[in-house]
């Protein structure tokens, strides 16, 4: 026997779970709540409970209309509960002062975004939308609202004139954004970053979208040719965008990407027909959009041991990028170990663009990751300098011609 009590806080899970559906007119109604009248043996045994039982439910003030059976007992017939009925959605939002609330204000904000963005689409986003706080909406409002009638703007996203608009506000509500102005792709997958792409790339491909204009990502830059870098008014260092980069007349043959920033301004020797990037992250798609990278005779890869690391090889690769790793095996991890900490762990199952020593590694660092519950990073920064170095010249000179360097010595690990 189901007592009202329990039905009431039923009725609230209920509606917690499913009112973003019933907003969008889904659901089987009227919606029926057995209430599991008492059975033959429970007639029998405590026929007192059972009416008490009944009474309760002749008390109930809740939502909905009780509907009873006759039921025998050992006294004669008497009427007895059988099932709950709410005709609509409403009924069961009236279970509690909170899920009313809910109730009416997804209603307002629904019927108030669809009279003012009738091309909206509401797929997946119901909840977030019922839920979030007022200023919030008030000011997810107003932006569809200000993009819708500026589609191709140009402007910088902090040139928007609406207050409290940022690159994080836009990130965390890209999905809404992009449902309420119609968006004919999935606005979830478009929220959500390809793990190919920095946070970088994928905040440029949806202010493009939405006519955006986006500060354009520098890449760090070691020019470490002295004919190029003459041609770049003599700097060694700087940092520069994709585009000026990709305009450049005097083209390296080697191309070194170092993950950290640091490792870049170590190599102080020259290096002829040799530019080093370093301390850019994982941008994949930035080195992918300069052309002569894509055409230089050599692309040496090195990075820190862990699976992000090699992931982004594998991604560098996918994007026609023939790089050649250094220091990326087993054995580099086995010298150095002891200088490794806790890291990430890899996070994909397989990676199609790994060499047989990379794969092997990646193995072996998915392996401790499973036994360890935690992954290993071996930053590229700890490895002896003298080691790290005799290898990069050793993939220069191989690939490049590159002069002969003289040997640095070790740092105290």
């Amino acid at each position: 026997m189901r007592h009202p009590d329990e039905v009431t806080a039923y009725l609230r899970e209920r509606f917690t779970r499913d009112y973003p559906d019933w907003a969008r007119g889904d659901g089987t109604w009227p919606m029926r709540i057995p209430l599991r009248p008492p059975d033959t043996s429970q007639r029998d045994a405590d026929p007192v409970a059972c009416h008490a039982w009944a009474a309760a439910w002749d008390k109930y003030k809740g939502p909905g209309r009780v509907e009873r059976g006759s039921l025998r007992f050992s006294t004669g017939t008497h009427l007895m509960p059988r099932e709950l009925v709410l005709p609509r959605p409403s009924d069961v939002a009236a279970a509690s002062p909170a899920t009313r609330a809910a109730w009416q204000q997804c209603g307002e904000r629904l019927t108030s975004l669809q009279r003012a963005f009738p091309q909206a689409r509401f797929d997946r986003i119901i909840r977030r939308l019922a839920e979030m706080d007022a200023a919030d909406f008030d000011r997810l409002a107003a932006t569809v609202a200000w993009l819708r009638d500026n589609p191709t703007s140009g402007l910088l996203l902090r040139q928007l004139p609406i207050e409290g608009i940022g690159t994080k506000w836009l990130a965390s509500h890209a999905a809404l954004v992009l449902s309420l102005l119609g968006d004919p792709d999935d606005p979830a997958a478009a929220a959500t970053e390809p793990r190919t792409d920095t946070p970088a790339s994928a905040r440029m491909r949806l202010h493009e979208r939405l006519g955006l204009r986006v500060p354009p990502a520098l890449v760090q830059v070691a020019v470490l040719d002295p004919a190029i870098r003459a041609a770049a008014g003599g700097m060694r260092h700087f940092a520069a965008s994709v585009e000026d980069l990709s305009a450049w007349i005097a083209q390296p043959r080697t191309v070194i990407i170092l993950e950290n920033k640091e490792t870049g301004y170590a190599i102080t020797a020259d290096h002829p027909g040799t530019v080093a990037f370093h301390g850019h992250g994982f941008s994949v798609l930035n080195y992918a959009r300069i052309p002569w990278v894509r055409t230089a005779a050599a692309v040496i890869y090195w990075g820190d041991i862990d699976g992000p690391g090699l992931e982004f090889v594998s991604d560098l690769r996918g994007h026609g990028i023939p790089a050649r790793t250094i220091l990326t095996d087993i054995a580099t991890l086995d010298a150095f170990r002891h200088l490794a900490v806790a890291g990430t762990a890899p996070a994909r199952r397989e990676l199609d663009n790994l060499e047989p020593a990379e794969r092997a590694l990646y193995n072996h660092l998915a392996a401790h990751s499973a036994a360890n519950g935690v992954g290993i990073l071996l930053e590229q920064e700890r490895i002896p300098w003298g080691h790290a170095y005799r290898h990069i010249v050793t993939a220069i000179g191989g690939d490049s011609d590159c002069v002969a360097v003289p040997q640095m010595k070790d740092p105290v690990a």
